[in-house]
């Protein structure tokens, strides 16, 4: 889907949901980089309208009235002071769980490493092309292949890329979501508007629809985009584009290659699978929740 479904089924959320897998190697959460820390994106989804609606102390209020979730928040924070179960430890272990989710046993992973002797002569190709000719690799940065830049990895960039609301109309416009330019008062600027994080593209076979808004509906769109000079070389003139406005001259065989490098980036090892149960409550409502929840 473009979009989540909303709460209560009242429309859809605001953006594209990215990938969690590999989302602790950033330095900057959101699409709008609002969030500095791992740990501060529950409050951010809790009391949003259209997400959770709700506070963190309804929560906890919730949790309580299971005697197995206070179980093990007693037995998992031991060393620390006062009631375990609380707005903070609840931030933590959600983190906690998110930043277990790392994928790098994927097949380009494999072959670069030494570990499989052989790769498909399109991957190979397509790598050298997204670090080379394509210049994918200036903002999507190895190995996570994310904006957070090399060699210190402290610092997760953002792009104006000039995504148009509806990129297969007639006439293409900007979408009108102003990203970074919004997200934090000490970033409104003119040089923030439309900025949005540059996210993994490990794992982008799987996560179609692309962009923050999920209007492009498959990697070879996504390609055309960039190829042509992103929104510039669509009709969509905005002064702060920093995606260079000229046409990167790539073939379709050069695209498909690429496309093939991004596929062999595909890694979900350990990461698929379901609780066989979840911590029980007295209440039957709660008790009787799907593993694995349902919409």
């Amino acid at each position: 889907m473009p979009k989540s479904t909303a709460l209560s089924f009242e429309g859809t959320v605001d953006r594209n949901a990215p990938t969690l897998i590999n989302s602790v190697y950033s330095e900057r959460f959101f699409h709008d980089m609002r969030s500095e820390a791992l740990e501060d994106q529950i409050e951010h989804v809790l009391v949003n309208r259209k997400e959770f609606d709700t506070d963190m102390m309804r929560i906890i209020e919730k949790l309580k009235q299971s005697d197995e979730y206070v179980r093990v928040f007693d037995d998992c924070f031991k060393k620390l002071d006062g009631e375990k179960l609380n707005g903070h430890t609840i931030a933590f272990a959600i983190s906690a769980y998110v930043s277990s989710l790392r994928g790098f046993n994927s097949e380009f992973d494999k072959y670069v490493r030494g570990e499989q002797a052989h790769i498909d002569d399109a991957v190979r190709k397509g790598f050298n092309l997204f670090m080379g000719k394509a210049v994918c690799g200036t903002c999507h940065f190895a190995p996570v292949f994310n904006g957070t830049v090399p060699p210190r990895y402290e610092e997760s960039e953002s792009e104006v890329l000039g995504v148009a609301e509806n990129p297969y109309a007639k006439h293409q416009v900007v979408d009108p979501d102003l990203g970074r330019g919004v997200a934090r008062l000490k970033e409104q600027s003119d040089f923030n508007r439309y900025a949005f994080k540059t996210p993994t593209v490990r794992n982008v076979a799987l996560t179609a629809p692309y962009m923050h808004n999920g209007a492009y509906k498959t990697l070879e769109d996504v390609m055309d985009f960039y190829n042509k000079g992103g929104g510039e070389g669509f009709g969509i003139h905005l002064d702060n584009q920093t995606l260079p406005f000229d046409s990167l001259s790539l073939n379709k065989q050069e695209i498909n290659d690429i496309v093939a490098f991004m596929k062999s980036l595909t890694d979900t090892t350990g990461m698929t699978s379901v609780p066989v149960r979840l911590p029980s409550f007295s209440n039957v409502a709660l008790n009787n929740r799907k593993v694995g929840g349902e919409y």
